[in-house]
């Protein structure tokens, strides 16, 4: 058995999850290696919809061009009775967008997995190996991974310093460390059929639909380009392997196309979990993904919950190998873990409303959402369904609750500084930074600290009249702030808000709130003494 050169990392699984980690550490200048036990990435239809923290995860990585190329609008989404009335409608916030981004997207996975890992070959210390079996995982706290090569049968082995399973729902880890999934209590089989149009004349809604018909529910999905999908479920007494047959799928079509009307491209069923890992983390070996949480399709977040765990573990490892101290680590599952298990339980509510099979219950259900219509609650905000961050590494404040904005992601604005026109990301070093907007000046104490902090300080001008080297186009960070009773906010690397202060008093008070957090003073980071 041979043994290999050791990495910092080890990536379990290749998919969305695990190849945006291996980037996000890669691009740090961690160690990585990242191992699939595929060959190829997954050709089967998974996710379709993402939303803006993470394409701003890909801007971040460099890879968002190169994923641009995959992605497509994401229409507004109803919800729509057997008889075709108007139950719900959700909708997504205006221009200017909050982070730069479309709040929604939709994207084919396959091609977002080739143009991550093509970004992948970006950084040298960075290592992918697929048709790589992980067949034992001996000593969690210092682990030691015993791997095959599916093609050569030869067996090597690893002894990274971290491990982090992103191996998906039948995790090879999470049962190797007998880790336990708590259910939530949902449990529906589906029929997910993706078309590509041949018709461009095809009568089809232009909207995503949710149909909450108790006689078969089934979902409607404009996708990028030429793709449209279907959802239908799969009732009981069927059977999920002859409903999948061609013949079946164009049956169930047959209200909707003629088969010279679209391409059947591929098809699978699948059974919709709502699951939560009991641990997240055991030694130094995490889980992320459907590793540790599996949730229901009815809000497209089963893979962004996933990438947002890849960035609030990325930032947390590259602080700690860098010489941080390890406790940091603890709170990745202290932060992800109740928020992710909030958001499964607001898509299961979401996904009962939608999978009611009784005609009498549908029918109440019916004369409820119709009532909520008419008196103007029929149209909601996707993303203010969604949870901020409530625990873990934010400022709480004395009676221990997030205060306003705490816990969000910052916004992103467009701003025009020394080099162009460009979001506010692409301007900044990825580290702690303090953003002040306004006519508040930084104290020299703030400087000081900031800078032995390793925290960047900028100003972040609205007018080009201000002596500023940043200025940010459309107010957005600005009247984000203004709404919550702030002029400065403490961002973290992974772009969540850690705290908000008022004047430069408060945003001292902030830094050194942080560095209690952390437990040292973070390491020295790039352009952490300059303020633009």
């Amino acid at each position: 058995m041979k043994t290999q050169a050791e990495a910092d990392v080890v990536v379990i699984g290749l998919g969305p999850v695990g190849i945006t980690l291996c980037n996000l550490l890669a691009a740090a200048g961690i160690s990585v290696e990242g191992i699939d036990a595929a060959e190829h990435v997954y050709a089967l239809p998974r996710a379709i919809g993402m939303d803006h923290e993470v394409m701003r995860i890909f801007q971040n990585i460099g890879a968002a061009d190169a994923v641009a190329k995959a992605t497509g609008s994401y229409c507004p989404s109803e919800y729509r009775s057997a008889n075709g009335a108007l139950l719900r409608r959700f909708e997504s916030p205006a221009e200017p967008y909050p982070l730069a981004w479309p709040p929604y997207l939709t994207f084919l996975q396959p091609e977002l997995e080739r143009a991550l890992r093509a970004n992948a070959g970006r950084f040298p210390n960075l290592t992918l190996r697929t048709a790589m079996e992980l067949v034992g995982l001996d000593r969690p706290e210092r682990p030691v991974l015993t791997l095959r090569d599916k093609k050569s049968g030869e067996l090597t082995q690893r002894a990274p310093r971290y491990v982090v399973a992103c191996d998906g729902a039948n995790s090879f880890i999470r049962r190797a460390l007998g880790i336990a999934l708590e259910d939530l209590d949902f449990d529906e089989p589906w029929l997910v059929v993706d078309m590509m149009l041949e018709d461009a004349n095809a009568s089809l809604p232009e909207t995503n639909v949710q149909f909450c018909d108790p006689a078969r529910p089934h979902t409607y999905v404009c996708g990028p380009d030429r793709l449209r999908r279907w959802e239908f479920m799969i009732l009981p007494g069927e059977d999920p392997a002859e409903i999948n047959r061609p013949e079946r799928i164009w049956d169930l079509l047959s209200s909707w196309l003629r088969p010279d009307q679209a391409k059947l491209w591929r098809s699978a069923t699948y059974n919709f979990h709502a699951l939560v890992a009991e641990q997240w983390r055991v030694g130094s070996v995490f889980l992320a993904g459907d590793a540790c949480h599996m949730t229901p399709p009815f809000l497209a977040q089963g893979m962004v919950q996933g990438i947002k765990d890849a960035a609030n573990l990325a930032w947390k490892l590259i602080h700690v190998v860098g010489g941080g101290s390890e406790r940091l680590l603890d709170s990745y599952e202290a932060e992800r873990k109740p928020l992710v298990r909030e958001v499964i339980e607001i898509t299961k509510r979401l996904g009962k409303v939608i999978c009611e099979l009784d005609p009498a219950k549908a029918s109440a259900r019916d004369t409820e959402m119709l009532e909520a219509v008419r008196a103007g609650q029929g149209v909601q905000v996707r993303q203010n369904l969604f949870p901020p961050i409530r625990h873990g590494l934010i400022a709480l404040s004395f009676e221990g609750r997030p205060g306003t904005g705490v816990g969000e992601p910052c916004p992103q604005p467009w701003i025009v500084g020394p080099f162009g026109r460009m979001r506010l990301d692409d301007a900044l070093p990825p580290c702690f930074q303090i953003l002040i907007v306004g006519d508040m000046d930084p104290s020299p104490t703030l400087l000081d600290k900031s800078r032995r902090a390793g925290i960047a300080v900028h100003h972040i001008a609205q007018e080009r009249s201000y002596p500023s080297f940043l200025v940010e186009e459309e107010r957005v960070l600005a009247e984000w702030l203004r709404l919550r009773g702030a002029r400065a906010v403490l961002v973290r690397p992974d772009r969540v808000v850690f705290g908000l202060a008022g004047d430069a008093r408060e945003a001292e008070l902030l830094v050194d709130r942080l560095q209690v957090m952390l437990g040292a003073a973070a390491p020295m980071t790039r352009g952490a003494d300059a303020v633009a």
